[in-house]
């Protein structure tokens, strides 16, 4: 009978693997930088720190623009609150996006569609 060779172990030697930085996110970083959202309005800013209040210490910046600073809270929750309250504040001032700076970066936070203001045409009504 043939026995098949015997590959040497590797168990007694440890491999290096080489390790990257890993870029910090808004679930991973410290929350040492504000998250900026920018408000079209005063009326509408002053409704997002109504709703902001409660959940993130918050200011409202007048500078060229009308800009609510929000100071999140520590763990990684904060980015589901603040997407959460985005969502409410959008829905109420039906505006269709935010925009929000963070850690030098700009994103665009658009509204979720609403399925009931859809509309589907009515055939009928088309003329053939």
């Amino acid at each position: 009978m043939i026995e098949a060779p015997t590959l040497p172990s590797l168990m007694g030697k440890e491999r290096h693997r080489p390790t990257r930085p890993i870029p910090p996110t808004a679930s991973t970083s410290s929350s040492d930088q504000p998250v900026e959202v920018i408000a079209s309005t005063p009326a509408h800013a002053a409704l997002l720190l109504e709703y902001a209040a409660p959940l993130f210490p918050v200011q409202l910046v007048a500078e060229p623009e009308l800009i609510v600073r929000l100071q999140p809270i520590t763990g990684p929750a904060w980015v589901l609150e603040l997407l959460a309250l985005l969502d409410r504040w959008l829905a109420s001032t039906r505006l269709p996006c935010a925009r929000v700076r963070y850690h030098g970066r700009s994103y665009l936070i658009r509204a979720p569609i609403d399925a009931a203001n859809l509309t589907t045409p009515d055939l009928a009504a088309i003329p053939t």
